[in-house]
């Protein structure tokens, strides 16, 4: 039986501050779930910048409590914000990643056993 991709729902991180984890501020952890479940829509970039956003708004949680929040590493939300200050101008427009990244493709992998 094949799923289509609509019909996969996908996965919202669960908040793992404190407020949300003792259930003590109803609000903030609304605001927690609205949060996680932004980032369950969009892409690795857009997660990162979304999350870097937040972490340069007056008043905002540390990037040890966003991660925490969100389920982003603090290295990815630095990273984020970095990529923002630098107006995206390192950020490949017509990719999700930069070139070199991940597994090589099927034809390369096939290539290199028949070559060995």
């Amino acid at each position: 039986m094949e799923v289509a991709m609509s019909d996969v729902l996908p996965i919202i991180y669960q908040c793992r501050c404190p407020l949300c984890q003792a259930d003590s501020d109803g609000a903030m952890t609304a605001y927690h779930h609205q949060v996680n479940l932004l980032l369950s829509r969009l892409n690795e970039p857009q997660r990162r910048w979304f999350v870097g956003t937040l972490s340069q708004q007056p008043g905002s949680p540390t990037d040890e409590q966003l991660s925490r929040i969100t389920g982003l590493d603090e290295k990815t939300i630095r990273r984020g914000r970095r990529e923002l200050q630098e107006e995206l101008a390192t950020v490949p427009a017509d990719r999700l990643r930069k070139e070199g990244g991940g597994q090589p493709s099927t034809e390369k992998k096939s290539l290199r056993l028949h070559l060995t």
